[in-house]
């Protein structure tokens, strides 16, 4: 009996080793399997993040070479509105003309005329609106701060991106159904059928044409940006005062303009007075003949 007990104890103890022993040989197999495995599949991934980087590089450096702001969609109009004061108008508007020319940029309107007189002298005023390439603009603005007394500035941008896609996807459908008719007027024989194809086929034509005329000046307005520059010949320059201008500064300014608004009311009383002097003369004469004829009236008949 004792000895059956024995056998059945050793017997249980060795099937509980084996199992033991067969679990500890699966955890290790899965160990060394994942550490065969991971070295194999870690290059794939790499190589499949490269591939989709090096596409965004590449996109990000042809807009880089064009100009482009990155955070902007792709179809925007740009539109720059500047005033501007000078003192010497004709050199100013040269230097802007050579601005223009150096940034691949042409005068699409500008007129000039003239507002007043100061100092016996005829004080200008132009209006322009320039043309400059998308991605010269900014240096284009930064040029003009040099040539003159910029008293406003103002930038505008429209996104007409969505427009831009909707105006294509039209403009292909069109062309999907001109092809379809063009087919459908090869196969037609009855004369009806071909006048009405023809037909269809001529609005279509003529609403590709309005399309595509469209999408061209919507491309021009994008690659092509519209300023507006207001040049203004001015006696004196409007002073340059920010938040940050000291006080000092500011009682020099007062000091320059006091003095310069002084010396022109003076100037312009003076020049007042002369343009007075003959009107002055004739109402004096008026007025001594005027007081002469009292007089004599007086001395002939006095009052009693």
């Amino acid at each position: 009996m004792k000895n059956r007990k024995f056998l059945l104890v050793t017997i249980l103890l060795i099937v509980f080793s084996i199992i033991i022993s067969g679990c500890s040989s699966s955890k290790n197999a899965k160990y060394e399997t994942t550490q065969d495995v991971a070295p194999q599949t870690a290059p794939s991934d790499m190589g499949n993040s490269a591939d989709y980087d090096f596409g965004g590089a590449e996109k990000d450096m042809i807009a880089e070479e064009k100009g482009y702001d990155m955070t902007e969609p792709d179809k925007i109009i740009t539109t720059l509105s500047i005033s501007m004061q000078t003192k010497e108008f004709m050199d100013t508007t040269d230097k802007l003309i050579n601005i223009v020319g150096k940034y691949k940029g042409y005068v699409e309107n500008s007129d000039i005329s003239y507002n007043n007189f100061v100092y016996s002298t005829r004080l200008k005023y132009s209006n322009y609106t320039i043309r400059i390439p998308r991605e010269n603009l900014e240096n284009f603005t930064n040029e003009l701060k040099e040539i003159g007394n910029i008293i406003s500035q103002n930038t505008s941008k429209i996104d007409i991106t969505k427009q831009y896609r909707d105006t294509e996807s039209r403009l292909k459908v069109l062309e999907v159904k001109e092809e379809r008719i063009l087919a459908l007027m090869e196969k037609a024989e009855k004369m009806e059928d071909i006048i009405v194809l023809e037909n269809q086929l001529s609005d279509i034509i003529y609403e590709k044409e309005n399309l595509t005329a469209n999408i061209m000046d919507m491309d021009d307005k994008v690659d092509y940006s519209t300023a507006h520059i207001q040049i203004e010949e001015v006696a004196k320059l409007t002073s340059e005062e920010t938040i940050k201008t000291t006080f000092w500064t500011k009682v020099a300014n007062a000091i320059k303009d006091s003095t310069y608004f002084f010396s022109y009311n003076i100037q312009n009383l003076i020049i007042g007075f002369i343009y007075f002097i003959p009107y002055g003369l004739i109402i004096g004469v008026i007025l001594y003949v005027i007081y002469r004829f009292t007089r004599k009236r007086q001395d002939k008949f006095p009052r009693e």
